[in-house]
């Protein structure tokens, strides 16, 4: 399924997604309803299939049809995209993003998160532009 990155995600899309992440694997409706309840995310429980279609539809999620009958092996859901990806998908598919803005969005991510330690992030970075300096040649 592709990405659409200019499809926006409304706050109770976003509380399905964020339980996804969480759980590191592909959960059913119950197990959702459930982590939503327990979690304090916020959707109601009768939105949830209109929540996943359209989330389906924007391409951020795909169900996965174990095939066998009850909860356990019930359809899955599974998000297409990290945490990450998401985070930078939407930064990318703002109107006003250009690549040229990258320096400037790195500065304010490091400037906006307290106590941080910059030796791993910027070993991280440094490997990053390595690795794509190698990959041009």
């Amino acid at each position: 399924m592709s990405k659409q990155p200019h499809a926006p995600v409304t706050s109770s899309e976003l509380a399905l997604l964020q339980i996804l992440w969480e759980a590191s694997r592909p959960l059913n409706k119950q197990e959702i309803l459930e982590k939503a309840s327990a979690d304090e995310h916020m959707f109601a429980k009768n939105s949830f299939h209109l929540l996943a279609n359209e989330l389906i539809a924007k391409g951020y999620l795909i169900p996965i049809d174990n095939g066998g009958i009850g909860r356990k092996n019930a359809r899955r859901y599974a998000p297409t995209v990290s945490c990450n990806e998401f985070l930078a998908l939407q930064v990318y598919s703002a109107k006003s993003y250009k690549p040229s803005d990258i320096p400037d969005i790195l500065t304010a991510l490091l400037d906006l998160t307290p106590g941080i330690d910059f030796e791993p992030v910027l070993a991280g970075i440094e490997a990053v532009i390595k690795k794509r300096r190698l990959a041009q040649g």
